[in-house]
């Protein structure tokens, strides 16, 4: 089967080519009309009752998108006079100030505490600015632009919209940069080792024409992708995948040393497509285990990773040989002798001292394992992002004048009677952490006449079967106070379950690092379980699957663990992503690295067999590696946004990690544990043994 695709795939090149090129028209048209999703909290399941509050109070109430403005020394008629050519902007539904609830006229020093230290502190005040659809919108996103042309000195927005806006100008900035960073450092590193100049660009031609399509599927899939998607996926694409082509060009040089170029390629394309098939399965059931996830995040990302893996491979294995055998006659003139690096000292040392180096390995877990436990997560997204952003700036000195910015909103329907509602306020209002609760009920109780009520302030609080009222942090929703009082929050509405919703940002926030928490363990155990039975399958071995993801994992715990030692925080997202993604493409060395061991043992006792196999492996394993490290650390030399330069920084460190486990102490494990891997390995070279035995008779 495989030969009568490899022969259809030469014998059909021209036609393959066209067809690639042509499907590139509608994937751009796709990738152009793609929407970028900037907003991590609408990657939370819907069933969450912070979630579903929160529609609540998009849908009533107006807050799609929610930003906060801090004025300094301006007199008040002057902050109502840009209130007012606020609310005039297209894509603002309203401004929220002191005036919706209070006339100027009357003397601040009369006026209730709980409405003055909502709007005031000192000589500044703070108004609240409603648009009329979400945040990351196109719509919001004009608005703010015209916000940001009527500000003057001493003024400070800040909020979700204005930072998700902010990033979107800086990724779209700086994304083309990563992609040709990436592209510019795998084409130094494969003109160096690869013995033509041109195989090169064809093979980044091929790869790229697949990373193409995946960004343009999104279109038609989904519609939209979270913007770290968007930053990394295609060098994250063309890093994993870079190993599969280089499998096949190697292949493809070796047999047209002894066969025409047609016949090279197809014995090429037959030889090497069960490997790479096999081999990118573990990378897509890596990224696979992303997807289930609570978070939706996860999803996006893997399953983007995972669509575009099988893509690349459908290239490498159809578009990369017609574009070589057409290209055969400049592949020819651009030859070159090729650097590659010699493994010769590494294998003699590690197969001479082997059983030193693998109770190296068994000793390495002590410490990874300690650095992983305790490394400090962060999750708080503000400290996530770029302290350029001019909307984290202003959100600093917004909070050198009031203390806390961080509130909550408690949604309430028609079930809760006014007294109901006025017994909620009280008693949320004593818990610790809390500073203020304010809603209907602050301005008017149930004994004051309708007639009495000013009309705005019943529409800020009730409409339709809905009310609200604002909890006021003391203190930001990250620290450990808060955490607790939004525990102590939910506890006291428990007798409202169903009728009730607690959201918010810092609610928001609360539901993400529990998910987080929980999904980390999900992502881990069906990575493990999933590339444990590829590999299982793939050798029909028991043992073989442990030992090689019992060194991945041992990379990934030193990985994730060095940031302890070295006094780094880790992302919130590099928990989750790094061990699926890590095991998943690196795990790929470790089985060339084995196919070729369990080869070289049909012939040699197993030290031999096995230097044999590092010297023959090894550059493909550096090569691939090296791929994989030049397209992520691209992005970490080029990105100002902190999530994607950590995750990436950490994906190439990883990958390094696991290249020196794979090369250096893999080796040691095989040979230290050779009976138990012959044991529990259906079809395991019995030749070897019988060598030793003769090598030692003879001594």
């Amino acid at each position: 089967m495989l030969e009568r695709f490899a022969n259809a795939v030469v014998r059909h090149r021209i036609l393959i080519i066209v067809l690639s090129f042509l499907l590139v028209i509608p994937a751009i048209y796709g990738i152009v009309n793609t929407k970028t999703n900037y907003d991590i909290f609408a990657y939370l399941p819907q069933n969450l009752p912070s979630v579903q509050g929160q529609n609540i109070m998009n849908d009533t109430f107006g807050y799609g998108g929610t930003g906060i403005l801090a004025i300094k020394n301006h007199t008040d008629f002057q902050v109502q006079e840009l209130k007012q050519r606020l609310e005039k902007i297209d894509g603002v539904e309203k401004v929220n100030w002191i005036t919706d609830l209070a006339d100027l006229a009357i003397p601040r020093d009369i006026l209730p505490s709980v409405l003055t230290e909502q709007f005031y502190a000192g000589n500044s005040t703070m108004i609240q600015i409603q648009f009329q659809e979400e945040a990351a919108s196109n719509k919001t996103h004009q608005a703010l632009k015209e916000i940001k042309k009527m500000l003057g000195p001493n003024m400070y927005l800040a909020g979700t919209p204005s930072m998700i806006n902010e990033l979107r100008d800086l990724l779209e900035g700086e994304r083309n940069i990563y992609v040709l960073a990436a592209v510019g450092f795998i084409l130094i590193l494969l003109g160096v080792t690869l013995p033509s100049f041109l195989l090169p660009v064809l093979l980044l031609l091929a790869i790229g024409i697949s990373i193409t399509y995946n960004m343009g599927l999104a279109y038609y899939i989904t519609g939209s992708m979270s913007y770290i998607t968007a930053g990394i996926g295609a060098a994250l694409q063309l890093g994993v995948t870079m190993d599969f082509s280089i499998f096949l060009l190697h292949r493809y040089e070796e047999e047209r040393k002894t066969k025409p170029n047609t016949e090279a390629m197809v014995s090429s394309i037959h030889r090497t497509a069960l490997a790479i098939l096999s081999s990118s399965a573990t990378a897509v059931a890596g990224f696979l285990a992303m997807a289930t996830m609570q978070l939706l995040l996860g999803g996006d990302i893997g399953l983007t990773m995972a669509r575009g893996i099988i893509l690349s491979v459908i290239m490498i294995l159809t578009l990369l040989p017609a574009l070589i055998l057409v290209s055969d006659k400049w592949v020819r003139k651009l030859e070159h002798r090729a650097f590659v690096p010699r493994f010769d000292l590494l294998a003699r040392l590690v197969t001479k001292h082997y059983k030193a180096v693998f109770v190296f390995f068994l000793l390495l877990f002590f410490p990874a394992i300690i650095g992983q436990q305790n490394v400090n997560i962060v999750y708080d997204l503000e400290q996530l992002m770029p302290k350029t952003l001019p909307s984290i700036q202003n959100l600093d000195q917004i909070k050198r004048d009031f203390k806390s910015t961080d509130s909550a909103f408690l949604v309430m329907n028609s079930h809760i009677t006014d007294l109901g509602r006025q017994k909620i306020r009280q008693e949320l209002s004593h818990v610790d952490g809390i500073q203020s609760v304010t809603g209907y009920d602050s301005f008017a109780d149930s004994a004051t006449p309708p007639d009495f009520v000013p009309p705005k302030l019943k529409d800020m609080f009730i409409k339709g079967q809905y009310s609200y009222m604002i909890i006021q942090l003391k203190y930001n929703s990250y620290d450990e106070r808060s955490t607790r009082a939004i525990a102590e929050v939910n506890t006291l509405l428990k007798p409202y379950d169903g009728n009730v919703y607690l959201t918010g940002q810092p609610i928001l926030q609360s539901d993400l690092t529990s998910l987080v928490k929980e999904d980390i363990k999900r992502v881990d155990l069906f990575s493990v379980i999933a590339v444990f039975l590829i590999l299982a399958i793939a050798f029909r071995s028991l043992a073989l699957p442990i030992f090689l993801v019992g060194g991945i994992e041992l990379a990934i715990q030193f990985n994730q663990g060095l940031d302890f030692y070295l006094g780094r925080n880790m992302s919130f997202i590099s928990t989750f992503a790094i061990g699926a993604i890590q095991l998943g493409s690196t795990v790929n060395y470790a089985i060339l690295l084995v196919t070729r061991y369990r080869e070289e043992l049909e012939h040699h006792p197993k030290v031999e067999a096995m230097y044999r196999a590092m010297t023959k492996s090894g550059p493909a394993i550096l090569n691939s590696a090296l791929a994989l490290f030049a397209a992520t650390i691209s992005i970490w030399m080029f990105s100002s946004i902190n999530l994607l330069g950590d995750l990436t920084f950490m994906i190439a460190r990883g990958t390094l990690i696991s290249l020196f486990v794979i090369v250096f102490l893999l080796p040691a494990v095989l040979l230290s544990l050779e009976s138990l891997t012959s044991k529990f390995t259906f079809g395991w070279p019995k030749t070897q043994r019988h060598l030793e035995e003769r090598d030692n008779k003879a001594s």
